[in-house]
C-alpha cells in the first residue's frame, strides 16, 4: 500500500527538500535490510547506515525497516517505493 502523494490538482503534499522517512515490511533476516537500506541509498546515496531503524513484529518473524533519507524530490521518493515493490523480499510498504 502507498499512499498518494499528490493534491487533487496534482500538488505534491510533501515540501522538498525534506526528510522523509520510508517503511518496508518483510521477514527477519539481515539480507532484508541490507536490501532496504541499497534501494534507499541508490536513491539517496549519502544515506547513513544510522538513520535505519529496525522493529520486530510481535512474533519476530517480520520485520518493518525505516530508513530516513533526505529528498530533493517526489521522483526520487517514486523511485525508492518502485524498487521495493518489485523485489520479492518485500511484503508490504508504507
Amino acid at each position: 500500500m502507498t499512499k498518494d502523494l499528490h493534491t487533487p490538482d496534482n500538488e505534491s503534499l510533501i515540501e522538498f527538500p525534506c526528510d522523509f522517512k520510508l517503511k518496508a515490511m518483510g521477514h527477519n533476516t539481515e539480507e532484508f535490510v541490507e536490501l532496504v537500506f541499497e534501494i534507499a541509498n541508490k536513491y539517496a546515496p549519502n544515506t547513513p547506515r544510522e538513520n535505519i531503524q529496525v522493529v520486530d513484529s510481535k512474533g519476530k518473524r517480520f520485520i518493518s525497516v525505516n530508513v530516513t533519507i533526505y529528498a530533493t524530490c517526489l521522483e526520487q521518493v517514486h523511485g525508492i517505493y518502485g524498487d521495493l515493490k518489485k523485489h520479492p523480499m518485500v511484503l508490504m510498504t508504507l
